[in-house]
């Protein structure tokens, strides 16, 4: 049995390809709404937030005999416990990473973690587009102020409910699921009048491409967080490599 962790759009089609290939794997999800997704290509979807612990028992009482982790590139906590789960149990291990390309730009800046984004948009004024998810919004009011960002989410319940926490007014929300071509990006900056956005390396499936063309159109700055460090122990980026590592596994 195969626990895929997912909750990504190249998980939902790496499900195909595991139904494509008989193939019998669980998929696991940290959200509701990532197992409404999950649920269109498999029906068995696991949903919680495992930690290493969690998922040592869960590999025992599943009978798993490989991870495939196909989580966001940021999730980087959930993948240091697959992989430490894996050490524990000896199971087999793959990481399907997105692609992380995009043309290099004047308008691109690149940032290790948000504290450095922060400092660098403390030097500057105007309204700052938020695409980096629902996670960190608070660490952004704490340095930036509320009244200074704008932010684009899932329009979820609970994101809707986090937002409200916040105080993050109504206006200053765009709630929509990605992602979008450059010129739908270039009409949300201009409505939020945006001297600035901030997003993630998040690959060719978080839409960083139209992002950065957007801001080139606008003439104003895109910062990006790249990607955390991990040390995968195999790591694939397409469907035709992940066939053959799974050939060498089994």
């Amino acid at each position: 049995m195969i626990l895929m962790m997912g909750g990504t759009t190249e998980s939902l089609q790496i499900a195909d390809f595991l139904e494509e290939s008989h193939v019998d794997f669980i998929i696991s999800v940290v959200s509701q709404y990532g197992a409404d997704l999950a649920l269109k290509h498999h029906d068995k979807v696991n949903v919680a937030a495992m930690d290493t612990n969690q998922l040592v028992e869960f590999i025992h009482n599943n009978d798993i005999n490989l991870i495939l982790d196909a989580t966001h590139p940021f999730a980087k906590v959930a993948s240091q416990n697959a992989m430490d789960a894996v050490n524990q149990t000896g199971i087999k291990y793959i990481r399907f990473e997105r692609q992380n390309t995009y043309e290099n730009d004047k308008n691109i800046v690149l940032m290790e973690d948000i504290d450095q984004v922060c400092n660098a948009l403390n030097k500057t004024t105007g309204n700052v587009y938020l695409t980096t998810g629902s996670n960190t919004i608070g660490d952004y009011i704490d340095r930036l102020g509320v009244d200074r960002i704008h932010v684009r989410v899932l329009p979820v319940t609970r994101v809707m409910e986090k937002l409200t926490r916040l105080n993050v007014p109504a206006d200053r929300i765009d709630g929509m699921r990605g992602p979008f071509e450059k010129s739908l990006n270039i009409e949300l900056l201009k409505h939020a009048n945006a001297t600035a956005l901030v997003t993630k390396e998040s690959g060719k499936q978080g839409g960083i491409n139209e992002k950065i063309e957007a801001c080139q159109d606008l003439n104003i700055p895109c910062y990006i967080i790249k990607r955390p460090k991990l040390d995968y122990p195999v790591e694939v980026d397409n469907l035709a490599d992940l066939k053959t590592k799974m050939e060498e596994l089994a």
